[in-house]
């Protein structure tokens, strides 16, 4: 397991940047409603989101395409800047709770103290200290003071406040203490291999689910808030929808990227590692046919028949013949030398007859190869001999006699030159190691007599330092056996080690995952373009819904204000207009005809011994009476006129542009109508008139008084009856028609 998460630490990158961006976009958006001091801590918090995010995916890009000094320095800055707002915005919120904190100058000293650690110890030990005293600090004060906003939330969102609040600290804890590793306490025992030694889990693992965590709870309490803000249950419906399906969505998305990711990269990554398991049975394969030839022939001249008595002097001629042998066979397969040794380790005979000795001993009892060998092993092994570091193989074979005793040893190095300048051509790193892990053939000059991982047997004074090789740090952290995905000179790449066939000696190939992160990085990107789909999409949504819901709340309102002002113009028991819009459009009336010399007419009526209605038949029945008179008066009148109820039992006309003989014959019909119609229990009744023509000099109050003498002539004058308030006109009949 750890090692599989080990090698999604490029998707664990993405998401834990991603889950920071989206942090601080929600925070900078909730900062924007904001209008108390809690603004400063809500803002900063989101600016080190954005900021942070954005060095997270920096650090995948370092992973995916390789690391430099300069980039490294630049994601250590950008790193460090997102820790400064980070602490400003726990400094901010904890000073507007009334807390006594350092001002904004502690930062100086600060990172100073993290500048002069960087230059005297590194860019790593530097980045450590910037999360020691800026990434802790910070994250645990906005962490309390996110604690102590919780007051201002609805008892139902407190929780959500208080766990936002723990979110912080916890990131605080995991990013802050749990740092990379570095060359002081608590660094060197207190660090990301330490945790991921004893849990399995990579520390940016947990930091990315910290940040998921502190987006999604972030969002459900700035929710609650606008549900507390706009109490509308419709839209507290659709938030908590929102939320879910945007969890549920982020989630889907991830776990499916995440998939899809996988398997672009194992795609690659079974491409590379058959590429590379093709490239080293070729290799080995160049090697294990130069090497057979040679054993071919050591073993031959162990067995040739000349070879043993030339070492128990039995045959004089022997070593001209051998002699002979050995300069034919070392030319066909370009040996620096072949030579037979008897058991003292003395050289016998040589392909050079002049050459007694082996680089310059002229015995060889004490050399590790001879002793192997006269004790009746075959020795097979890379060398490189000083001072041309010349590259051979030399393989030594025991000559035995017949009686099956060790009389000496075959001996034949060849040289492995033009076998070498042949695989430097090939694309791919490789390196041939000997048994001591030291290259001896390699197509990358740099790291030609390098050791390739830490061999603690090996004697201080290592072959490198011994020809002058500069000493570097090593390219793997542990001996490598078969084939891996792992560290390699700085850079995660797929190793595979292969043995040469019976020797100490191994190919070892070195693939950078550069191409598997290319594949890698499609399924990222595809990844990152859904979920910004889906975040637009639900964000959308949320911006249709609330413009939906204000247009809503807007008509709603529009229709209370509608209904509140139609009860104010009309009377509640009749539904007519009352008084308030009477007096409204008389003034209207007056000022018309004022102006365009137009006439128009009042009639003020009330219902005869109304009184005696109420008395005899009760009020809820002299309320029916109303009613059913008003409808039906309402409905005998032009849609020009104005009806309302004056006032208890008393009622008015305005007839617009109506002369006082239109107005009285007007009258007369509503006076029959009213009684013929028949009310129910109530039987009939009555109803008096009086009429008044608006007449220049006119006010509203004149107007009134004249229709309502006129009323008060026709109560007079023995009810039932319609009067004209006006000179006396022949014409007009004044007694009502029965």
């Amino acid at each position: 397991m750890a090692r599989y998460l080990e090698s999604q630490l490029d998707f664990i990158f993405f998401f834990y940047g991603l889950a920071f961006m989206l942090l601080g976009a929600l925070c900078l958006a909730f900062a924007r409603r904001l209008d108390d001091d809690h603004r400063p801590l809500i803002r900063l918090t989101g600016l080190f989101g954005c900021v942070h995010g954005a060095s997270e995916w920096l650090d995948m890009i370092a992973l995916i395409a390789g690391d430099a000094g300069e980039f490294l320095l630049a994601r250590a800055v950008l790193m460090t800047a997102s820790f400064v707002l980070l602490a400003e915005a726990g400094r901010q919120g904890l000073q507007s709770r009334g807390l006594p904190v350092p001002g904004p100058w502690i930062f100086i000293p600060i990172l100073l103290v993290i500048v002069a650690v960087g230059v005297a110890d590194g860019i790593w030990s530097a980045k450590a200290v910037a999360r020691y005293l800026l990434a802790a600090p910070g994250a645990i004060a906005v962490g309390l003071a996110l604690f102590s906003l919780r007051a201002d939330y609805p008892e139902s969102g407190r929780w959500l406040m208080a766990a936002v609040a723990a979110g912080f600290i916890g990131y605080g804890l995991v990013a802050g203490v749990i740092v990379a590793p570095a060359p002081f306490w608590p660094a060197d025992v207190v660090n990301q291999d330490s945790f991921q030694r004893l849990t399995g889990v990579p520390i940016q693992l947990v930091r990315g689910l910290l940040a998921v965590m502190l987006a999604a709870l972030a969002w459900a309490a700035w929710g609650r808030r606008v549900m507390q803000t706009l109490d509308y249950p419709g839209y507290s419906r659709h938030l908590k929808r929102q939320f879910i399906g945007v969890l549920t969505s982020l989630l889907t998305i991830l776990l499916l990227g995440w998939a899809l990711t996988n398997y672009l990269g194992e795609i690659h990554r079974q491409d590379t590692e058959t590429e590379v398991a093709g490239d080293a049975v070729l290799l080995v394969g160049s090697l294990e046919r130069e090497i057979a030839i040679a054993d071919a022939l050591v073993k031959a001249f162990a067995n040739s028949p000349s070879a043993q008595p030339l070492l128990t002097g039995a045959d004089r001629s022997s070593p001209e013949a051998m002699r002979a042998l050995l300069e034919l066979d070392a030319g066909a397969v370009h040996a620096v030398r072949s030579f037979i040794v008897n058991r003292s380790g003395d050289i016998v005979v040589s392909s050079n007859g002049s050459d007694k000795s082996w680089l310059g001993q002229p015995n060889l009892r004490a050399t590790d190869w001879f002793e192997q060998a006269i004790r009746g092993r075959a020795v097979r092994e890379f060398r490189v001999d000083p001072p041309d570091r010349l590259r051979t193989y030399l393989t030594a074979y025991p000559i035995r006699s017949a009686e099956d005793t060790i009389d000496g040893v075959a001996v034949l190095e060849i040289s492995l030159e033009d076998l070498a300048a042949v695989m430097v051509r090939f694309d791919q790193a490789f390196f041939v190691v000997d048994e001591r892990g030291v290259v001896i053939i390699t197509n990358r000059n740099d790291e030609y007599l390098r050791t390739l991982w830490p061999r603690p047997g090996l004697p201080r004074q290592l072959l490198t330092e011994q020809l002058g090789a500069p000493q570097r740090q090593l390219m793997l952290a542990h001996e490598v056996f078969g084939g891996g995905w792992m560290e390699f000179g700085g850079r995660r790449s797929y190793v595979l080690r292969e043995p040469i066939a019976e020797t100490q000696a191994s190919l070892v190939i070195a693939v950078p995952v550069k191409g598997i992160f290319a594949s890698r990085l499609l399924g990222i990107f595809i990844t990152l373009q859904v979920a910004i789909a889906a975040l637009f999409y639900f964000f959308g949504l949320d911006s249709g819904v609330r413009d939906r819901l204000q247009r809503q709340l807007h008509e709603e309102l529009q229709l209370r204000s509608q209904d509140l002002a139609r009860q104010a113009a009309t009377d509640a028991l009749t539904g007519l207009f009352n008084r308030m819009t009477f007096n409204e459009r008389l003034d209207k009336e007056l000022a018309r005809s004022e102006r365009s010399g137009q006439p128009f007419s009042l009639i003020i009526f009330d219902i005869d011994y109304f009184k005696e209605v109420n008395d005899i038949y009760g009020h809820p029945m002299g309320d029916q009476v109303l009613i059913r008179l008003s409808q039906t008066v309402a409905a005998s009148v032009r849609r020009s006129d104005l009806l309302v109820r004056w006032g208890g039992e008393e009622f008015a006309l305005l007839l617009a542009d109506t002369d006082a003989q239109a107005a009285y014959e007007t009258a007369k019909k509503l006076r029959l109508l009213v009684a013929h119609t028949i009310f129910e229990q109530v039987g009939t009744v009555t109803a008096s008139f009086g009429v008044a023509q608006v007449l220049p000099g006119d006010n509203a109050e004149t107007l009134v008084a004249r229709a309502d003498n006129a009323l008060y002539r026709a109560k007079l004058n023995g009810r039932n009856r319609v009067e004209l308030s006006l000179p006396v006109v022949d014409t007009l009949e004044l007694s009502p028609t029965l």
